[in-house]
């Protein structure tokens, strides 16, 4: 009789040593390609109190119905609007690329950020009411999502997922929106400050107010959008700053003075090469033309708004020409880097203009530099500074 009852609890043996590899049960697993988006998509769909996240890029298609970031954007939006608390950490690297991401949920009042220059924030992971930790390789991508060989590490773990928040929240960031707007303002060719016998020329010749004006002639000339400018010579001088000394000398009156300043300057642009001068009548010699694709340098209309091409000097106006055109073209806008050698090389001006006229954007707060620590075991090497276009502010 007893061996009968110990026959029939083996198989219930086997069974309860079992259940604990049974997958209904798993409390963690890998998820491959679409699988990670979809469980992604269902523990965002469900969250209840917290979304943390750390990812190095989000990009996002809004023209393309079929993108599933589109999707898990959505689902973050959906549950900022039922309470949740939501933080994302983004890889400041890849600003290009996550721009549109970026924009888009600061719109929905959702907390995003992106890291600090000084670390690389490479983790792509996504933390769910501090209990569910999905992280893996997977980027928010359509590419990582569907095309990619990518693995995702799906965990239920209230001790891991406390853990992965603390680390998320501790990764340094820039709280200030690090995106300036689309510029708008003076688009001047390029070819100003790369060829050498243009806009080089008048900084190593000292030629401030042939420079100012040049800048203001570009400037009017897309105010009008005429081929042809007719000059007002009182007008540009005072423009220009230029005051009528008490005793004129040889000058009938001030108009008389302002026309011989103005005449003069237009007169050495034309040596230059830079404009035709004839009878009152000036035309611009460089191809100002935006072209599709081309770059250019745009100058904001508060530069002069704000009197910033009264109180800069020369060499500081020169490196602001060169910064806007380093930042337009950068795919971290407005973020760019270049050593100065580069910079001297490339610009064909000497290192000691380049780090006057940096230093002076910087205190004047028109950029902003990251300078690399020198690493041991000589200190003497480190990487290229990290230049940030700032806003021009009234001062």
């Amino acid at each position: 009789m007893k061996i009968k009852r110990i026959k029939n609890l083996l198989p219930l043996f086997f069974i309860c040593l079992t259940i604990p590899f049974l997958p209904i049960a798993a409390s963690a697993e890998v998820l491959f390609g679409k699988a990670y988006h979809q469980a992604l998509h269902q523990y965002l769909a469900q969250s209840k109190s917290s979304i943390t996240i750390a990812m190095y890029f989000i990009i996002i298609n809004p023209a393309d119905p079929t993108d599933p970031v589109n999707e898990l954007v959505n689902d973050l939006i959906n549950a900022k609007n039922r309470g949740v608390k939501i933080k994302v950490v983004l890889e400041d690297s890849k600003l290009k690329e996550n721009r549109l991401a970026y924009e888009k949920l600061r719109a929905n009042n959702i907390t995003v950020y992106f890291d600090t220059a000084e670390h690389l924030l490479h983790i792509k992971e996504v933390v769910i009411d501090v209990r569910y930790v999905f992280a893996g390789s997977a980027n928010w991508s359509k590419a990582a999502i569907e095309d990619n060989y990518e693995a995702t590490y799906f965990e239920d773990s209230a001790p891991d997922a406390l853990a992965s928040k603390k680390y998320i929240e501790n990764i340094p960031i820039q709280k200030k929106d690090i995106f300036l707007p689309q510029l708008k303002g003076v688009t001047i060719a390029p070819d100003f400050i790369l060829v050498s016998n243009s806009g080089r020329m008048l900084l190593k010749a000292e030629a401030f107010k042939q420079f100012d004006l040049y800048l203001l002639l570009c400037k009017l000339q897309q105010e009008t959008a005429k081929p042809f400018l007719d000059i007002d010579y009182d007008y540009l001088a005072r423009k220009l700053g230029y005051l009528a000394p008490k005793n004129l000398g040889k000058y009938r009156d001030n108009h008389h003075y302002f026309y011989d300043r103005i005449r003069h300057s237009l007169k050495s642009l034309k040596s230059y090469g830079l404009i035709d001068y004839n009878r009152g009548k000036v035309s611009l010699k460089a191809d100002n033309i935006r072209k599709a694709g081309a770059p250019f340098i745009t100058i904001p209309f508060e530069y002069w708004e704000y009197g910033y091409s009264e109180t800069l000097s020369m060499r500081a106006k020169y490196m602001y020409l060169i910064c806007l055109y380093e930042a337009g073209r950068s795919s971290r806008y407005p973020f760019w880097f270049r050593s100065q050698e580069d910079m001297s090389k490339l610009y064909g001006i000497s290192d000691t203009t380049i780090s006057l006229g940096l230093l002076e954007l910087e205190k004047k707060g028109i950029i902003e530099v990251t300078r690399d620590k020198p690493a041991p075991p000589d200190f003497s090497s480190r990487k290229a500074n990290v230049y940030r276009m700032l806003y021009l502010v009234k001062p």
